[in-house]
């Protein structure tokens, strides 16, 4: 079945209540769990039906039952998580068209998905987020704003991950606000404000790891002046997070000369 196809028959279902059992059994039968990789592709076309402004008070009702699915009732690999993980992506798609006070539920559940337990989850949220931004950055940067004084390095991490999506650094002024956050986020890091040796540590570096060189790439003077700072630190978790987005090929290729400086000031 193609893309189109599956597209029309989801936006059937969606606009017929009665049929949004059929569609939950769908879901998950098309789920690709348990296993390594979910279906995307489905995930994307059940989101991409949410973006517009004929959404049924039925339809908005199953996306709340959907993205406040506890562990308990949709567990880490199993087909049941696939639901929660459609519909807060669909809540970001439908985030545009909503009004102020699901918009306000919207950034509520994306925030409280950041923290999930469950690492699909987690990564719903960067996903709907991405959603939101493409069509309304001020709102990603205005909930960023008010939460990053008390993020936590899960919803840190969610951050970077969402704003590493690049049709939304086609806007300098979005990939200086990227940059500017990671800085903030870096000298966190090393003021030791962050503890180490933690899993959300873990998880925090793993994302700066490679999305720094995403806002690099496309502010380079701006980003390279930000990596040369943390690379002169003692700190070695610092150093693999910069020693990592310099050999990623984006930069590498594309910037020889500036990745080559900066490994020098990192060996001197």
């Amino acid at each position: 079945m193609n893309s189109k196809v599956t597209k029309n028959i989801f936006y059937e279902e969606l606009q017929e209540a009665g049929q949004f059992k059929q569609l939950e059994q769908r879901l998950l039968g098309e789920s690709n769990l348990p296993g390594p990789r979910a279906n995307l592709g489905a995930a994307s076309t059940f989101a991409d039906a949410f973006a517009s402004d004929w959404v049924s008070d039925d339809a908005w009702n199953l996306l709340m039952e959907w993205s406040g699915k506890p562990e308990s009732a949709a567990p880490t690999d199993d087909p049941r998580e696939f639901l929660p993980f459609c519909a807060l992506q669909a809540m970001g798609s439908y985030y545009r068209y909503a009004e102020p006070s699901r918009q306000q539920i919207i950034l509520e559940r994306c925030q409280a998905a950041m923290n999930d337990s469950r690492w699909r989850m987690r990564e719903a949220a960067a996903m709907a987020l991405q959603r939101i931004g493409e069509q309304d950055f001020s709102a990603l940067r205005s909930l960023f704003d008010g939460m990053k004084d008390a993020a936590g390095p899960l919803e840190q991490r969610a951050f970077v991950a969402a704003l590493a999506h690049p049709p939304m650094l086609k806007d300098s002024a979005n990939v200086l606000y990227a940059l500017e956050l990671s800085e903030e986020i870096l000298d966190e890091i090393a003021a030791g404000q962050t503890r180490y040796g933690t899993e959300d540590f873990r998880i925090l570096s793993k994302g700066l790891e490679y999305a720094l060189s995403v806002f690099v790439e496309r502010a380079p003077e701006h980003g390279f002046r930000m990596l040369a700072k943390f690379a002169v630190t003692d700190d070695k978790r610092m150093q693999k997070i910069v020693k990592s987005n310099l050999g990623k090929a984006r930069l590498a290729k594309k910037f020889s000369q500036d990745v080559e400086r900066i490994q020098l000031m990192m060996n001197a």
